[in-house]
């Protein structure tokens, strides 16, 4: 699934992020993703889909006929998690029947949680205060939206910064200022022929047209290996990978600005 705008990965040398040109050829001044130390989403729905389902457009929601539902939690369930960690969601789960699923669908809320610490290799200043090479995320929340973003995402200073968890609401998948960009796609992940799409829609499932239309997010993945169910599976299990599903950018007068990169889901028959 996609959340934002993917930028490259940061240049990350004996564990100290490349802030700027010279550092390495992706740094935090022209904007990189990089692994948070856990990262937290509210998942409502989960599908296996035989094939690709019909995405939603600005006027219809998505078409699920190739795809059987495989977790519920009407109220959202939480999964903060580690890259590459196995998660159990609370919720209902529902056995697909016995066949070959080469596509996923999830439909999930728009917020994220991001909790990271790290070392740059140039002093920033943090949005909420502090200067320094050691920066993190702070105890907070704020939206990013079409017009207008968050300001109060990080803290920085001279010694290492004990983290907090800072929730971010989604309402935009580009620049601030940026034409409203609602669906995002990374083709190709990690040199595989699997393929993510992220959609903020509105409150009938359809692309949302604004930010303010914006209610919940959905994923769209086509699987590098698929899932096959056999009269075997016992249990279906789900890992995340997150190595790119937080963003450091230079915000503007070296202020350094954390907000949410794009993860994928991975889903195997067990």
């Amino acid at each position: 699934m996609v959340n934002s705008n993917q930028a490259e990965a940061c240049t990350i040398t004996d564990g100290v992020v490349a802030k700027e040109e010279g550092d390495g050829a992706d740094y935090i001044d022209d904007g990189c993703d990089t692994t948070p130390a856990l990262y937290e989403v509210v998942i409502y729905k989960l599908y296996l889909c035989t094939s690709s389902p019909t995405e939603a457009t600005t006027s219809s929601a998505v078409v699920l006929t190739p795809c059987t539902q495989v977790f519920n939690n009407s109220s959202g369930a939480t999964a903060s998690v580690m890259q590459g960690a196995e998660i159990v969601l609370d919720g209902t789960y529902t056995r697909p029947p016995t066949g070959t699923y080469t596509h996923g669908y999830a439909f999930m809320d728009n917020t994220f949680g991001l909790t990271w610490a790290g070392e740059l290799s140039a002093s920033m200043t943090g949005m909420t205060g502090g200067t320094g090479v050691f920066c993190g995320t702070v105890v907070g929340s704020g939206t990013h939206a079409q017009a207008s973003t968050h300001n109060n995402s990080s803290v920085c200073g001279s010694s290492a910064i004990t983290p907090g968890k800072f929730v971010e609401t989604l309402e935009h998948m580009a620049g601030v200022g940026d034409a409203i960009k609602t669906k995002s796609v990374i083709p190709n992940i990690n040199g595989t022929s699997a393929a993510i799409s992220g959609f903020l829609v509105d409150t009938n499932g359809h692309q949302a047209q604004s930010s303010g239309e914006v209610d919940k997010l959905e994923g769209l993945v086509t699987f590098a290996n698929p899932v096959v169910v056999t009269a075997d599976t016992t249990s279906l299990s789900m890992t995340f990978n997150v190595g790119e599903g937080m963003q450091l950018v230079n915000g503007g007068g070296n202020k350094l600005f954390i907000g949410s990169g794009p993860f994928q889901a991975i889903m195997s028959a067990n």
